[in-house]
């Protein structure tokens, strides 16, 4: 089994635990162990992105002029970001002040273990202080013709210039890429200085900013981090809303039926099939802010749904919940592996197609409802 598999395996089981509040000290450090015996520089690993190994490759080289910032000047800008001096920084990674001066003077350039260390004294991804060669034209060339292969990247000219783009579908490594831009947009704009800003508070902005790049995904995981707690308060407030006298469903027809009851009401909310965990999942998405300020009836609605999943798990079908980043906006995701919601959410994707092209037949489309409820009218327990 490779390092990526373990670590996939270990995540999974630390979020499924996370779902019932039960991560115990001592499964910490057995995680922690494990790190250490595999010798995995993981800091961030969070469900949306499996495929998302180490912190993504990001521009690592600053224009100041005519020349590209060494990596001296980059562990000089980070110390001083931070407040540190030399010698406060050589003792927090066991190195003289006198060493961190030569490195900042790029006399000399620390090993690949040290340098992880002063990262993490400096409170940055690792790959922030790394120093990739744009200098060559052709090796910049070959860089993007990478990013196509593994991202899509692709090129749209527009009057005399060209725009880099990333659009979702075929790439689902891309998806990231497109969620990374969105938080990168809604820092920017929210960091912007403002007419009425003082002088201070201008600097402020403008070492928020620095600091947010440096550190990312890192501030990324910590949003995920403290919605896992938003979801679950509001979980627990809403489930009041239930009936007392519910049944816990036993086919999927009735799991599609209080999936149309959401549509019905016009709730927005999205399903797809979607590579998790590296494995394909039906997944339901509903933005965190939009059910959490709904009104008590929709919010009912989606409690009813929510419970749906849960009576599978209870059964044994692999269900999980989390917070997660779609287009810069925090969303509620329900999903699973379990082949016949698989088919069940691609059966209704068919559907809304369907009701949404210019050949629509209301008939036509309840008539398609109805046999698909009546194809999936099994019980739930055939199919763990």
């Amino acid at each position: 089994m490779s390092y990526e598999n373990i670590f996939d395996y270990l995540t999974r089981t630390f979020l499924y635990l996370c779902n019932y509040g039960i991560i115990s000290i001592l499964f910490c450090q057995v995680l922690f162990c494990t790190f250490i015996l595999f010798d995995i520089n993981f800091s961030v690993h969070f469900f949306v992105c499996s495929w998302y190994n180490n912190a993504i490759k990001q521009e690592n080289t600053y224009r100041k002029g005519d020349f590209y910032m060494t990596l001296g000047d980059k562990i000089r800008k980070y110390r001083t970001l931070k407040g540190l001096t030399q010698a406060q920084l050589g003792s927090m990674v066991k190195l003289t002040g006198d060493r961190i001066r030569q490195y900042e003077n790029d006399v000399r350039k620390p090993k690949d273990g040290k340098l992880f260390e002063i990262a993490d004294a400096l409170d940055v991804n690792p790959s922030t202080l790394a120093e990739p060669d744009f200098d060559d034209p052709i090796s910049v060339m070959h860089v993007l013709f990478e990013l196509e292969d593994i991202y899509g990247l692709h090129f749209e000219k527009v009057g005399d210039n060209y725009q880099l783009a990333f659009s979702k579908g075929e790439y689902s490594s891309a998806n990231w890429i497109i969620e990374g831009l969105s938080a990168w947009v809604k820092k920017r704009d929210e960091l912007q200085p403002d007419i009425n800003d003082s002088n201070s508070t201008i600097a402020d902005k403008k070492n928020d900013y620095i600091r947010w790049k440096a550190r990312y995904p890192y501030n990324f995981a910590e949003e995920i981090t403290n919605n896992f707690a938003l979801v679950q308060k509001f979980n627990e407030d809403a489930s009041s809303l239930l009936s007392s006298d519910r049944h816990p469903i036993t086919r999927f027809s009735e799991f599609y039926r209080s999936l149309l009851a959401l549509e019905d009401a016009g709730i927005r909310s999205t399903i797809s099939v979607d590579e998790i965990m590296s494995k394909r999942s039906a997944t339901f998405y509903i933005e965190l802010d939009y059910i959490m300020n709904s009104s008590n009836e929709i919010k009912k609605l989606y409690m009813e749904f929510r419970q749906c999943w849960y009576d599978m798990k209870e059964i044994g079908i692999e269900i999980h919940e989390s917070p997660v980043p779609v287009n810069g906006n925090m969303n509620i995701a329900l999903y699973s592996d379990n082949m016949q919601l698989i088919t069940l959410f691609h059966a209704h994707m068919r559907h809304l197609e369907e009701k949404n092209s210019p050949m629509y037949d209301e008939d036509m489309y309840k008539a398609e409802i109805e046999d698909t409820l009546q194809i999936f009218n099994v019980p739930l327990c055939d199919y763990i």
